[in-house]
């Protein structure tokens, strides 16, 4: 059986791709960097230990957890919109393949989010009681993206789309990149979760605090790398060769992504906290455009070549669309800096 014959005919869509897919990398970066500083955040806030001097990132954490939480999820649905106007004849079949295990997410991110309620609250008195519902939202958002891992490899594989015929529902428990792009995730997480942790202390000028989350960054970047060779490794051959001079565009910006890691570690090694944010972002926005070529050598053999669908010529609500996101944007920004505000006066 030809996999191409398994695919979808995509729906028309109202302006060119390259719009969405421009709309779909922004805000993934967005939601990326949110729910890496939520997973990596709790994780540090988990398994941190209290120095001598009693200074912890875990407090500061800990308000700031549930509303990172909120940003992820709201800023998660804009990328995952955009990569179905683009996608959606690959992505939708995915996504039924996984069946209830897709559907599950939605109940599992409310009780992970009740979690980091009641850890944020105090609830169950003691540290290791606290840190239960804490554990209990770690482990769900783990899964959650191990989910999304798994719906995102299954859509660039419709070869494996037949097996629904002899298994049902199913996972992509075989794909050999499926494991080392969570893990390669994962590790991003707890790097970005302990470079937030980081500036909240530096903003509330708790040096060892700092350093904690410093630490916490430098050696999630270094471990990351490595399941980053080992992701690029799993890759069929076919497209792990285009980005090593295979093609010009995915080669470029596979160097600039490790020359950005080698720039954040420098600047976290020596501790410039804000260096090593604004070199994150760089970094975390080059990696994502890597990601996105993956998809794009994956399906253009597949008839996945956003080019070739047709365009309406609609261009209205996308005006809309955007003056609405300036706005949001701008929104978030000031009840960010109103939130960051009220902690540090309480704290004075």
């Amino acid at each position: 059986m030809n996999p191409a014959d398994l695919v979808p005919t995509p729906v028309p869509i109202p302006v060119p791709g390259d719009w969405f897919t421009v709309l779909l990398l922004a805000t993934f970066v967005i939601h990326i960097l949110l729910m890496n500083a939520v997973v990596g955040g709790a994780a540090l806030a988990l398994f941190t230990r209290k120095p001598p001097d009693g200074l912890t990132p875990a407090k500061p954490l800990a308000a700031s957890l549930t509303i990172l939480l909120a940003l992820t999820i709201n800023f998660g649905v804009a990328p995952f919109l955009f990569l179905q106007v683009n996608y959606g004849h690959f992505d939708y079949v995915s996504s039924v393949l996984m069946g209830g295990w897709w559907l599950a997410v939605i109940g599992l991110l409310i009780i992970g989010y009740y979690a980091l309620y009641l850890y944020k609250f105090g609830f169950g008195g003691s540290t290791s009681g606290k840190n239960f519902f804490l554990a209990v939202g770690l482990v769900i958002l783990l899964w959650i993206a191990f989910m999304f891992t798994n719906n995102m490899t299954l859509m660039i594989r419709p070869e494996k789309w037949a097996d629904y015929f002899t298994k049902g529902v199913f996972l992509n428990w075989d794909d050999p990149s499926l494991y080392p792009r969570w893990l390669h995730m994962v590790t991003a997480a707890l790097a970005v979760g302990g470079l937030f942790a980081a500036l909240l202390c530096r903003h509330r000028g708790d040096k060892a605090g700092e350093q904690i989350g410093l630490n916490w960054f430098t050696k999630g970047t270094l471990v990351n790398l490595a399941f980053g060779i080992w992701f690029l490794l799993a890759l069929p051959q076919s497209v792990m060769l285009k980005f090593i001079g295979g093609h010009i565009g995915a080669t470029v910006f596979l160097v600039l992504s490790l020359m950005g890691a080698g720039l954040i570690l420098a600047a976290g090694f020596t501790g410039r906290t804000v260096m090593a944010a604004g070199l994150t972002v760089v970094t975390v926005t080059l990696m994502a455009i890597v990601r996105h070529y993956v998809r794009v050598f994956t399906l253009k053999p597949l008839g996945g070549d956003v080019a070739n669908i047709p365009v309406t010529g609609q261009y209205s609500s996308l005006v809309l669309f955007l003056a609405v996101l300036v706005l949001g944007l701008g929104l978030i920004w000031w009840m960010v800096r109103m939130a960051l505000n009220a902690s540090a006066g309480k704290e004075a």
